[in-house]
């Protein structure tokens, strides 16, 4: 059976919709250096048998497709090839991540069908992802001319580089770190999620460089990234309910 050919709508909607990072070293991930990668190896559609058993034990359906967006996460080159010289094995924490590629996956498939509904959109995509590739342009290129053509006072512009509609926003606070300044800055900062964030990253409500300042566990007593702490495929001590991060089930 041949490997699957990626769209670049699909591409382009694993990237958005999975915090723009490699899934494999947590490092962020630019469009134009982004590869899929199967959570479930692909090579198990040549073993049916195999397949069955792995979804049998981790109570995953029978109609469970290794070639969909339940089963796609984004990553670099680099790591999605050091991952297929690995055996695979199954740990606890895999279970949670095919949980989350699952109840993310109407929301991803969505994003890629608007952009592949029409052909001259889809063109006109795949042409922008040759010219970051070629470096003839980049990423700011880009978000300075969505900001040209688009209405100003509903854009907002984040201090990592990114543009964010208004209407993409899904919350908005000062950030809820333990500090009375924020990472290099002289204050608290105001921070804005975006829709296409996890679940996780947003309800943590801490900027992106408090997020990802390695800091002494208070659950676990491990070096870790702040916003990891509590968070089951990370920290040792986990929060039990993990949607609202509180021990409380």
């Amino acid at each position: 059976m041949p490997k699957h050919t990626f769209s670049t709508a699909e591409r382009y909607a694993v990237w958005l919709h999975h915090e723009k990072r490699c899934w494999l070293c947590e490092e962020p991930l630019r469009l134009e250096d982004t590869t899929i990668d199967h959570f479930l190896p692909e090579s198990l559609l040549k073993d049916p048998d195999q397949l069955a058993t792995i979804l049998d034990e981790w109570g995953l359906p029978k109609g469970f497709h290794l070639n969909d967006f339940e089963n796609w996460l984004p990553c670099h080159q680099r790591c999605n090839q050091k991952k297929a010289e690995k055996k695979f094995k199954f740990t606890p924490s895999h279970h949670l991540i095919l949980e989350m590629l699952i109840k993310r996956a109407p929301e991803v498939r969505k994003t890629a069908t608007t952009i592949g509904a029409s052909t001259d959109k889809d063109k006109v995509i795949g042409f922008i992802l040759a010219a970051l590739e070629k470096k003839t342009v980049n990423l700011t290129d880009l978000q300075i001319f969505a900001l040209q053509t688009s209405e100003k006072e509903d854009m907002i512009h984040l201090d990592n580089g990114y543009w964010l509609h208004k209407r993409d926003v899904a919350r908005e606070c000062d950030c809820q770190c333990e500090r009375k300044n924020c990472v290099d800055t002289t204050g608290k900062v105001h921070c804005y999620f975006s829709r296409a964030l996890s679940d996780w990253v947003i309800q943590t409500g801490l900027y992106w460089r408090c997020y990802d300042e390695i800091v002494s566990c208070p659950r676990c007593a491990q070096r870790h990234k702040r916003g990891h702490i509590g968070r089951a495929e990370i920290c040792s001590a986990p929060y039990v309910d993990q949607v609202r991060h509180s021990d409380r089930a």
